[in-house]
């Protein structure tokens, strides 16, 4: 009776935690326009020259020619990074279908462990059985530190000068000024994936993982002003200091800490396999998984758009060693983001009754060059002409082209991660989980490695 009581009073706090709206929630797509205002805002306005300044037609609010420049970096960031973390949670792997402890609703008891306890972010062909069901919860851990194959706290954008004189950046000196943007940017992520696997026959299972996730964004940018007007005209047009220090002093680096977070649930994941050959060597099955836009996109906790994917599953059994391949078609419908051929290659192994080390190698290959992510923000290339004096005392030019970023061009960002892990059951109702996922190339914005623990339990 105890045990039955204590069952029920698990189950309900498991559905109270599902169902609780987020606690916490700030619109993480506004981080950046507030770090751009931040920096070219009143606070940390960048200084007015005065009135008789001899660079400039009229007297202008300086910090208002930065603005276009900052406008389009964030919205070329701004749908850029939703992407890249949104899709990072929604389609971090989930555990098997087919694994962990499996309890038998017509007998009452958990199944007997006696063979290996199967992949983790994989899947054999196998399904659970008519009434047995799984319950079980996974926590990731990740340190998005890469993109690209830079460090996400090194990434550049550089904002030019409005044109306001003649045709062409540099025509008045005061366009030759340049701001460097380093975004000092660390992104975290934590997710609970919380699921459940039902078998409706001997060969289909449903199952369901809804994803509780909390994000952080944070940094230090920092502004830095290359000023042309200051080296060559003795005055700083542009600076973050007060009026009156443009000649002896000018402040040239300004420092804008940003901090943000949200939580909430994300993308709820939909599965169903079908295994129409099992038992008689090679187990054969179909998965499909659909993932819902549940997460709000705003603030990065989902893609927006719903994704459908189907993969074929194929795994046979040689003693305790199970080699299983998997392979698919990822069809998403989110903004700047590209079908995928997804894969994950690999093998569970039984050490022990009881415990089994797995590893995959998994993949997600991008197939739409169109939708790959492009953090150019003008179309135009930055091409400044500056008015300089030669050594003879005549007046020539210098040429300049002008990186709008440091963010590698890239004709994909295809994914290659490795998973190593291990699954142990202490006991006859309990299994419990560790992995690492490591990359194998540069592609996307990536962890230096991503831990998961996780177990699985029978109500």
């Amino acid at each position: 009776m105890k045990t039955r009581l204590r069952n029920k009073i698990l189950a309900a706090g498991f559905l109270i935690f599902l169902l609780s709206p987020p606690a916490l929630n700030a619109q993480l797509d506004q981080v950046f326009k507030n770090v751009f205002n931040g920096i070219l805002g009143e606070n940390g306005a960048l200084a007015l020259v005065p009135i008789n300044s001899p660079n400039v037609p009229d007297s202008i609010t300086h910090r208002d020619h930065f603005r276009p420049a900052a406008n389009a970096a964030n919205d070329a960031l701004v749908p850029a990074l939703n992407n890249l973390v949104a899709n990072n949670v929604s389609s971090f792997p989930l555990s098997s279908t087919s694994v962990g402890l499996s309890f038998d609703w017509s007998t009452g008891e958990p199944i007997s462990i006696t063979e290996s306890l199967g992949p983790i972010f994989a899947e054999r062909g196998r399904t659970l059985g008519k009434g047995k069901v799984n319950f079980g919860m996974n926590y990731s851990h990740l340190k998005l530190s890469k993109f690209r194959g830079i460090r996400t706290e090194d990434i550049k954008f550089t904002f030019t000068h409005q044109d306001i004189g003649p045709p062409g950046l540099g025509g008045i000196s005061t366009e030759s000024d340049v701001m460097d943007i380093f975004l000092d940017l660390h992104v975290n992520s934590n997710i609970f994936a919380f699921y459940a696997t039902v078998g409706l026959a001997e060969n289909l299972d449903f199952s369901i993982a809804l994803p509780v996730v909390n994000i952080n964004l944070n940094g230090n940018a920092r502004a830095v002003i290359y000023s042309f007007t200051h080296a060559h005209d003795g005055a700083a047009d542009h600076h973050f200091g007060n009026v009156g220090e443009e000649i002896d002093n000018p402040k040239l680096e300004y420092v804008q800490d940003y901090d943000g977070s949200a939580f909430g649930i994300g993308d709820l994941a939909l599965r169903l396999k079908y295994a129409p050959f099992q038992g008689g060597g090679v187990d054969l099955a179909v998965l499909l998984d659909a993932r819902l836009h549940s997460g709000k996109e705003e603030d990065f906790l989902g893609t927006g758009k719903a994704s459908i994917r189907l993969l074929g599953i194929a795994s046979k059994k040689f003693g305790d060693f199970t080699p299983h391949i998997n392979a698919g078609y990822d069809y998403r419908r989110a903004d700047f983001d590209s079908d995928e051929l997804e894969f994950a290659v690999g093998f569970d192994h039984k050490i022990t009754r009881g415990f089994t080390f797995a590893m995959d190698v998994l993949g997600e290959v991008d197939l739409n060059k169109n939708e790959i992510l492009s953090f150019q923000y003008s179309k135009e290339e930055f091409v400044i002409t500056d008015h300089v004096e030669t050594e003879t005392g005549e007046m020539g030019t210098l040429i300049r082209t002008i990186d709008q970023t440091n963010i590698p061009v890239r004709p994909d960002d295809n994914v290659y991660n490795a998973a190593i892990g291990l699954r142990y059951a202490p006991v006859e109702n309990m299994i419990l989980l560790g992995n690492i996922l490591l990359p194998l190339n540069d592609g996307g914005l990536r962890s230096d490695v991503a831990y998961t623990v996780g177990f699985a339990v029978s109500l």
